[in-house]
């Protein structure tokens, strides 16, 4: 099926029961191209009248955000808006979008040039559909404050030069026009704003303590609050909300128990009430408020993904669709602002998703879309949370997912460590797990140290451990796996992106005896390089501004001593590499480097593929494709999932 026809039919399936899609069984696995498209729309939101959606959609190759009009005739194509390397987009009011983008742009300063991250966000006007930047900062770490309900106007903190802290600037949407609301103060990182778009508050991680900046009604001065916070213990004041015309409010913070947790505070005398929401053992990771700063919810992911509701209206239309979808993660994405229409996601580890409208008033369940059309029917293999114990007596959390139709015994396995590496995976749909699976594999995807979501603790043990800590948790999930039984110690094979590219080659040239071969897509290979290019790969996002912290335990480690490229007679195992040439994030020198490095040690079984057009992931199905085959090609070479047939028992055999 082409785009547009595609495109054209999300909107099918009126009047639907909640009810789940029945999947065909299949005996053959599904080709290599139906795991290789990509999404046709993701990231999608309902406006706030209810009478449209937008989603980042790929056409030819090219992002762009899709218009659809749910009321629009079912074969009406959406309407596209140009879009490249967006981060995020959101709706300021009924007519228009906000859409922010990053590249790495080199700036002078202080004699070097550094690349850094420019970030900008441009307004697009649905009626008149031109789009303009907002703002008028060189788009150095642009943040998005506050954005009017209405649509009329956005807080914006921005800097025009590295060397100015960020100022708020309240933007008109309509005119583009600025005016700035609040002058930078040294040492202010961050900045926050009231539900009526007065900025309140302003936090100074220091060196050594954390100060914080509050401002108790509109034309107030913005004063310092007393404070004893000490920002050696890495904490972070990750979001703060206001209850309208009020000191109290809500913050989400790991300052109190190490995890980020959901707290009531009282800003005039800088005091933590009681706990809204805290989980023994995970961060939340995102409040969900309403109108005047009300929290109505948490969201965080133990095992799987949940959400906790404290509205109960809320809470009964999630236990509805829990009850519809059951074993699904049912995601309540938005509502309209009457709260009529909602957009749902719901999808699993095994389901790719779909997402639908449910027009609350006429009880009636609509689909919208199923991002993979060539997905859809099919069964996939069932994915499992477990967990293991490091060899220093961590627990290692991470998931299982198990070729279907095959006993749980002796089964070749692929490790999957994930990127970042201050991420985490997730008991969510993986296109590239359930194709390893199709073909016969174990998987594993193990959350080792420096994952984030498990508390600052379980992150800060990752500092200083890219090449020794990390890996080590890797090794340690395989011998588990093998000591259970489930896998065949001699079929193991480890394979990432990203970061998970550069563990899987350093992890096969640490222990050759472990794994069978090793696969990297846009691994770095010279750690200390990266350091250089841009540290923003050493550091958790969420814990950015314990940054130094963090960069303290890279600068203070061996990098040389753990990077493939300065190792590279060690690699014995065979070693696929494939990496963009348009990567931004993980230059494709770190693959190139290391593919002349092999070849002049005359290293056998190195195979290596570069995609022009391909940044750190990849823009068109095509290349994803060929990429696919190489690695079902290469594992079938070097790890295949059929076990070989026993050699006969020689003459006269034993026992």
């Amino acid at each position: 099926m082409n785009l547009t026809a595609a495109l054209g039919t999300v909107a099918a399936a009126f009047a639907l029961l909640l009810a789940g899609p029945a999947r065909a069984s299949e005996t053959a696995p599904p080709p290599v191209e139906s795991f290789a498209q990509l999404p046709f729309l993701a990231n999608a939101l309902l406006s706030p009248d209810g009478t449209r959606i937008a989603a980042q959609v790929t056409v030819g190759g090219e992002e762009r955000i899709g218009i659809w009009t749910l009321a629009a005739p079912r074969d009406e194509p959406p309407r596209l808006i140009e879009a490249a390397d967006v981060d995020w987009f959101t709706w300021a009011g009924d007519n228009r979008l906000l859409i922010r983008s990053t590249a790495l742009t080199l700036v002078t300063f202080g004699g070097a040039v550094l690349p850094l991250p420019t970030r900008r966000i441009t307004r697009v006007d649905l009626r008149t559909g031109k789009a303009a930047p907002v703002g008028e900062t060189q788009g150095l770490f642009d943040n998005l404050v506050h954005v009017d309900p209405q649509g009329d106007y956005a807080l914006l903190a921005g800097q025009s030069s590295l060397a100015r802290p960020p100022a708020v600037f309240r933007v008109d949407l309509d005119t583009g026009r600025s005016v700035e609301v609040q002058r930078g103060v040294a040492g202010v990182t961050s900045w926050f704003a009231d539900a009526n778009g007065v900025i309140r508050v302003g936090v100074d991680y220091g060196e050594r303590s954390t100060r914080i900046y509050y401002r108790s009604a509109p034309g107030a001065p913005l004063t310092r609050a007393v404070t004893r916070r000490n920002l050696l213990d890495g904490s972070v004041i990750d979001t703060v909300r206001f209850v309208t015309d009020s000191d109290r409010g809500v913050i989400v913070t790991n300052s109190e128990t190490g995890r980020f947790g959901v707290y009531d505070y009282d800003f005039a005398t800088d005091t933590r009430g009681a706990a809204l929401f805290e989980h023994p053992e995970v961060d939340v990771e995102s409040a969900v408020f309403g109108r005047g700063g009300r929290l109505e919810g948490v969201v965080y992911q133990d095992d799987r993904p949940r959400v906790r509701w404290l509205e109960p209206a809320i809470e009964q239309l999630q236990a509805r669709l829990d009850r519809a979808f059951p074993g699904k993660t049912n995601t309540i994405v938005n509502r309209s602002r009457d709260g009529n229409r909602v957009l749902i996601f719901s999808s699993s580890a095994d389901d790719p998703g779909t997402y639908y409208v449910f027009d609350q008033p006429a009880r009636r369940m609509e689909i919208f879309a199923s991002p993979y059309e060539r997905l859809e029917g099919l069964s996939f293999a069932p994915v499992r949370p477990v967990s293991y114990s490091s060899r220093d007596g961590l627990t290692i959390h991470g998931y299982l997912t198990l070729p279907r139709g095959r006993p749980e015994r002796g089964l070749p396995l692929i490790v999957m460590p994930h990127g970042g590496p201050f991420l985490r995976d997730g008991w969510t749909f993986n296109g590239d797990v359930q194709f390893l699976a199709s073909r016969g594999y174990a998987v594993l995807q193990p959350n080792f140290r420096g994952s984030t979501g498990y508390g600052r603790d379980f992150v800060e043990r990752g500092y200083g451990e890219l090449g020794t800590g990390m890996i080590d948790d890797i090794d340690a999930g395989v011998d588990w796996l093998v000591a259970q039984g489930i896998a065949d110690p001699g079929r193991v094979c480890i394979m990432g992106a990203s970061y998970g590219g550069y563990a899987a080659t350093w992890a096969a040239m640490r222990s050759p005896q472990r794994y069978r071969c090793a696969i990297s897509w846009a691994g770095p290979s010279d750690l200390r390089a990266m350091l250089r290019y841009d540290n923003r790969f050493l550091v958790a996002q969420r814990y950015r501004r314990a940054r130094q912290l963090q960069l303290r335990g890279e600068e203070g480690a061996d990098l040389d001593a753990v990077s493939p490229l300065r190792n590279a007679e060690r690699l014995t195992v065979p070693l696929l590499i494939g990496h963009g040439e348009a990567d931004v994030r993980v230059p494709v020198a770190q693959s190139r480097d290391l593919v002349r490095a092999l070849e002049r040690r005359h290293a056998a079984n190195v195979e290596s593929v570069f995609y022009p057009g391909a940044g750190h992931g990849f823009s068109k199905p095509e290349d994803s494709a060929d990429f696919m085959r190489r690695v079902e090609t290469f594992l079938a070479r070097h790890n295949p999932a059929q076990a070989p047939a026993p050699a006969p028992a020689p003459a006269g055999g034993g026992r």
